[in-house]
């Protein structure tokens, strides 16, 4: 309903839909943060589109099923991709995953909320296709990006 998604989509651009609240987007950047919500309203539409039956599932098995013992056994490169902003997991939850995973990088995209892909467009695919040639050959175990 239209509460729960003004409440993902604050979470997301990291501002409380409270407007008593202090927690402010840690985007300073007004047309950054105009991308940010033209881009939250048009993933929102596409994502009304999904069953929400299935939607619902899909929250519920990645969010409450607990993954931590399974990190270890990973046995391929990885590379954990973090929003430094992010208002939908704290960072040190997300760095953790880096930590248990064997051969992991963290990468925290410090302006990023919790789509970088779609903020940092740029960065985020010329950081994949660097891990896709080399993987983690020479990366430390965590980089910050500006």
């Amino acid at each position: 309903d239209e509460v729960c998604c003004r409440m993902s989509l604050s979470a997301w651009v990291g501002v409380s839909p409270d407007p008593n609240s202090s927690r402010r987007s840690c985007c300073t950047d007004e047309r950054a943060a105009l991308l940010v919500l033209l881009l939250s309203l048009a993933d929102l539409q596409e994502t009304m589109r999904c069953n929400p039956h299935a939607l619902g599932q899909l929250m519920a098995d990645h969010t409450q099923l607990d993954w931590r013992p399974l990190l270890p056994l990973l046995t391929l490169p990885c590379l954990n991709c973090v929003g430094g902003c992010s208002g939908v997991f704290p960072l040190e939850g997300c760095l953790r995953v880096g930590e248990l995973a064997p051969d992991c990088c963290n990468v925290v995209f410090s302006r990023a909320n919790h789509w970088l892909y779609l903020e940092q467009p740029d960065d985020f695919n010329r950081l994949l296709l660097e891990f896709l040639e080399t993987g983690n050959a020479g990366r430390p175990k965590r980089e910050d990006t500006a």
